[in-house]
């Protein structure tokens, strides 16, 4: 029995053949059942995708893949940038200080963390910003600590920062410029300023900064550079990298991933698992068709391959279902989530809690692919048992009672 015929009288028997309501109603529940679980599957791995890509171009757009910096501030950043800009994985190097504070409008105090650069495109993906004036002297605040400082157009911000080596702290009021938007965690404290006015707060000289960022060709390369560097530093001078503040978030989400590709893969084995009752029912209705391929010569092998071939038939037929929905939805999740946010007036995704302030998806081919091998798989392990059932049938039995 060759595969082309097995494979025409599967088709013979989901196409044309009655079955018992009972039977349909089952075959096509099941069916239902792994489209979704793999339209899920898929939708979960794209928005885990996504909050994978954000991390990497959001949060470490933001914050340095390296920063070399010295205890009590670095002298000379320009012969410093000299010797790293021999190193071909980097790809991008500025000088900036590091300071941190209270920022103060009217009665609102908060704590901030800020940074002097020298151009503020330097820190920032193109979009993040929201000029509110051209003041060169201004700051540039993040949406969240606006927020909480009540800031609008016009606002100025007083900045109260420990001056460096000494005890005194420096004050100082500034006008607010526009405000930084990386739609991330960044923004609950984030604060910009020019380079010059955040030496004049911690007192450094004049060309003083706190370290250099360093931005990497492949940010997946800084703990292996930071441990290569460090031996050629000054006693003084140290190497961080973005996993010491962010690690433990890119590994969180890592390890969702991976958890989540287990929990769906076993909700479409289960699914796949429903097509079992199916096709029991469906080798019950039909024992006298499958008595009467055993008399016209058909093996236990051919009439099992016949089941088999519907399982596979059912699991690829769900699988590019379940597949092309999930990539619709993956596709469209993060408008529908945002247009639900504005018309309930209420944000799910909060920076006080997550790392980004929207739902982020991020379709992958090798997902999807990976998604409906394992429901095609499952499906045909799935038809093994109707098959050995359907194999075991006496055709002399079952024509007898027919």
């Amino acid at each position: 029995m060759t595969l082309g015929l097995q494979l025409s009288l599967a088709l013979r028997y989901v196409f044309t053949h009655e079955q018992a309501p009972l039977s349909r109603f089952l075959s096509l529940l099941a069916a239902a059942g792994l489209v979704l679980a793999v339209a899920l599957m898929s939708i979960v791995l794209s928005v885990m995708n996504g909050f994978d890509t954000e991390m990497r171009t959001r949060i470490l757009a933001v914050v340095p893949h390296l920063s070399v910096m010295e205890a009590g501030g670095l002298d000379d950043p320009d012969g410093l940038q000299a010797s790293l800009r021999l190193d071909m994985r980097i790809a991008e190097m500025t000088p900036f200080i590091e300071l941190q504070g209270l920022a103060q409008s009217g009665s609102r105090v908060r704590a901030f963390a800020g940074i002097g650069v020298v151009q503020t495109e330097d820190w920032l993906l193109p979009g993040m910003l929201n000029e509110w004036s051209s003041d060169g002297n201004g700051v540039w605040v993040g949406t969240g600590l606006a927020e909480q400082l009540a800031l609008s157009k016009g606002s100025s911000v007083t900045l109260i920062v420990p001056s460096s080596g000494s005890q005194a702290a420096a004050v100082v009021a500034l006008p607010v410029v526009g405000l930084v938007a990386t739609q991330t965690e960044l923004d609950q404290a984030l604060m910009l300023l020019p380079i010059d006015q955040a030496r004049s707060l911690l007192g450094y000289r004049d060309a003083t900064v706190s370290g250099i960022k360093v931005q990497l060709r492949d940010v997946f390369a800084a703990p292996s550079m930071a441990g290569q560097l460090q031996p050629l530093l000054e006693p003084t001078q140290y190497v961080r990298h973005w996993g010491f503040t962010h690690g433990n978030l890119y590994a969180a989400i890592q390890m969702s991933r991976d958890l989540m590709v287990i929990l769906m893969a076993a909700v479409i084995f289960i699914a796949a698992f429903n097509v079992v009752s199916g096709l029991v029912l469906l080798v019950t209705d039909k024992r006298e068709e499958v008595a009467i391929l055993a008399t016209m010569g058909f093996g236990p092998r051919q009439i099992a391959g016949v089941f088999l071939i519907l399982g596979g038939i059912i699991g690829a037929g769900g699988s590019l279902i379940g597949v092309a929905i999930g990539y619709w939805v993956s596709v469209n999740i993060g408008g529908w989530v945002a247009a639900i946010e504005r018309a309930l007036g209420f944000q799910f995704l909060n920076t006080d809690v997550y790392p980004i302030s929207f739902l982020p998806s991020a379709p992958d081919s090798a997902d999807f692919v990976l998604v409906a091998v394992i429901a095609s798989c499952a499906c045909v392990l799935a038809a093994v048992y109707p098959a050995m059932k359907a194999a075991q049938l006496a055709p002399a039995r079952v024509l007898s009672e027919a």
